[in-house]
């Protein structure tokens, strides 16, 4: 597969303006040459994913799924560039957090701006990874904090970490026309229900796997997808694919709209717990006074 980074630059600005002409303004080139630049990454992905049909026009639900890929893929990239561009200024401090994909996207902005105050001019930056490299960057030294659900790799005298909460892996579903969910973990009647799933060897999948091997009542999840990104889940949940757990950060908007249900009682949840890491070693005086706002706000939390 050959994926030019133009290409998903030029998706992403097809999904958010919605149109080929001001897209292809956009980007300075015309729009026959714009248009081109979209059939040429479709055909490098093997499916359609703009519904040229209508008008303004709209993603089709592979494209709705490729989005949250290009999004993150091209976000990565720029993260990773300025990073290496920032090793080269001397006496620039950067507070660098290594985030997972699946808190990266709700859960991180709004932690960070809870300590703007605090931050005060301190420029912050997020390296965004799975868990396994995110781990690593930490152990290495790439970043100062880690910003993951609880690890127990982490728990040694080498680390140190502050719990910042628990939130809920929830079950949830695209709502019908009357507000209630398509499918239902609580009904009797429904004894198979297609299943969004997460990779067995992610945590989040983990979690499902665990709350699954003792369920609250015997049910048959067929599963119809997989991804180890929460947000692709959810956007299949919200084009009516399946159930899948997401964590309830993820899904505030969602659920306060209407778009998305939860499809089960608090039985079937899953509590999820978030911790912020360190390495013992001394970091930057930035960082230092940072970790010593995060213990005050945080109490006891360590792990």
């Amino acid at each position: 597969m050959n994926i030019e980074t133009k290409w998903l630059e030029d998706f992403l600005s097809l999904a958010k303006t919605q149109s080929f002409s001001r897209s292809a303004e956009a980007r300075h080139m015309t729009q026959p040459a714009f248009s081109r630049r979209i059939r040429a990454l479709e055909e490098a992905v093997g499916c359609e994913l703009v519904d040229r049909s209508n008008v303004p026009i709209q993603l089709t639900p592979a494209g709705h799924l490729f989005q949250i890929t290009a999004q993150n893929l091209v976000n990565q990239l720029d993260d990773c560039v300025a990073h290496l561009q920032s090793l080269q200024q001397r006496g620039s401090e950067v507070i660098d957090f290594a985030v997972s994909h699946t808190l990266s996207l709700s859960l991180f902005p709004r932690f960070l701006q809870s300590l703007q105050d605090e931050l005060g001019k301190n420029r912050t930056r997020q390296l965004v990874a799975n868990v396994d490299d995110s781990v690593q960057a930490l152990k290495n030294g790439i970043c100062d904090f880690l910003l993951a659900f609880e690890n127990h790799s982490l728990t040694t005298d080498q680390f140190q970490a502050l719990s910042l909460g628990a939130e809920q892996l929830i079950p949830v579903c695209r709502a019908n026309d009357e507000g209630k969910p398509l499918f239902d973990l609580d009904d009797p009647d429904q004894q198979t229900i297609p299943y969004l799933a997460y990779p067995q060897e992610i945590y989040l999948g983990r979690c499902v796997e665990q709350l699954l091997r003792q369920p609250p009542r015997m049910i048959e999840l067929q599963q119809a997808f997989e991804s180890p990104l929460a947000d692709s889940l959810k956007v299949m949940a919200l084009q009516g694919m399946g159930i899948a757990w997401v964590p309830s950060f993820a899904i505030q908007n969602e659920l306060k709209q209407g778009f998305l249900v939860p499809c089960g009682s608090e039985s079937w949840q899953h509590p999820l717990k978030i911790y912020v890491y360190r390495c013992n070693r001394p970091l930057s005086a930035s960082a230092e006074a940072l970790w010593q706002v995060l213990q005050q706000r945080y109490g006891n939390g360590e792990s």
